[in-house]
């Protein structure tokens, strides 16, 4: 019995010296993550190398409570500047990075794609630049992807299409050139892709509708040309569609009635031809903006059939005749 005792004793601390291992790297990643922001306002001053200082208490910084690995790093809107450093490749076990709403620049590092774990990362309205690293591809787990509102160029990878699990993905107001790879509308899961605000080329492909689970699709503002597929009415899980101030060309596709969308965005671009009537008969709609276009002939007076619509924009085209007294 007394071999069996140290037997126990012996493995607790042996699993005690790992623990005090763990916290000893984690800790001292999250320090040398540190170095890279500049806290004006030291927002993280208690960040600190103290050996009394447990890093699983820290600001923004949360633990799993057996192996006390950070598994999520939450320092938005803390009015940071600097870069975000490439020791943030060590934390293996991060399941969420939110680093959303500071000043953060220079570019996205490698190794983020050494956090094989994460299921969220959120670089947000900051002011990175540079191209989407490829070493994204690698976080299989990965489901939110959010970079809006930065300074990112060149294209967008194709290979994120390789990240299986992947539902949001928003990279909205940047400066990403290109055109849309193919091989993100093979991506089986994908339920929100905002584009928006880029320099974005190319056409719209019939193949956006294999994204069986997509609900919204934002590409406005951008400089896509060519016409709407005329298949967009098989895009069945669609609430939000904005393909508005582009170089869209052609008529608006009858199919498009099939849509069951909350919003239907079309505005600025170079769409002729009538405006099909079965528009009216959708009435999930609720903003309707056909304005800036090219659109020609009488306004169909079914369109007062959409009861459930609060905003409803067909200024700026060639309409003719006189408002229906449906729509009154």
């Amino acid at each position: 019995m007394a071999l069996l005792g140290e037997v126990v004793l012996l493995g607790f601390l042996i699993c005690l010296s790992f623990g005090t291992t763990v916290d000893s790297d984690n800790g001292a990643t999250l320090l040398e993550i540190k170095k890279s922001f500049k806290d004006v306002k030291n927002v993280l001053y208690d960040w600190t190398a103290s050996p009394s200082s447990d890093y699983c208490v820290w600001k923004g910084v949360t633990c799993e409570n057996v192996t006390f690995n950070v598994v999520a790093l939450n320092l938005s809107d803390l009015n940071l500047d600097g870069e975000i450093s490439p020791a943030i490749g060590d934390l293996k076990s991060l399941l969420s990075i939110d680093l959303r709403s500071n000043r953060l620049s220079g570019q996205i590092p490698d190794e983020i794609g050494d956090c094989s774990s994460l299921k969220k990362l959120d670089l947000s309205f900051n002011e990175l630049s540079g191209d989407i690293p490829f070493s994204i591809s690698k976080l299989k787990q990965l489901e939110e992807l959010y970079l809006k509102n930065n300074q990112l160029i060149g294209p967008i990878p194709s290979t994120l299409s390789q990240i299986p699990n992947l539902k949001i993905l928003d990279l909205a107001q940047n400066n990403l050139s290109g055109e849309i790879p193919r091989l993100i509308y093979w991506n089986e899961v994908l339920q929100y892709l905002g584009l928006r605000g880029n320099n974005l080329v190319g056409n719209i492909s019939p193949e956006l509708c294999q994204l069986t689970g997509l609900w919204y699709f934002d590409v406005r503002n951008n400089s896509l040309t060519g016409s709407i597929p005329e298949t967009i009415g098989n895009c069945t899980a669609f609430q939000v569609l904005d393909l508005s101030y582009n170089q869209l060309t052609g008529e608006i596709p009858f199919d498009i009635g099939f849509l069951q969308v909350a919003t239907l965005s079309l505005q600025g671009n170079q769409l002729s031809g009538k405006i099909p009537s079965v528009i009216g008969l959708m009435q999930a709609l609720a903003v309707l903006d056909l304005s800036g276009n090219l659109l020609s002939g009488p306004i169909p007076p079914i369109l007062g059939n959409l009861t459930f619509t609060e905003k409803l924009y067909l200024h700026s085209n060639k309409l003719t005749g006189s408002i229906p007294p449906e729509l009154g």
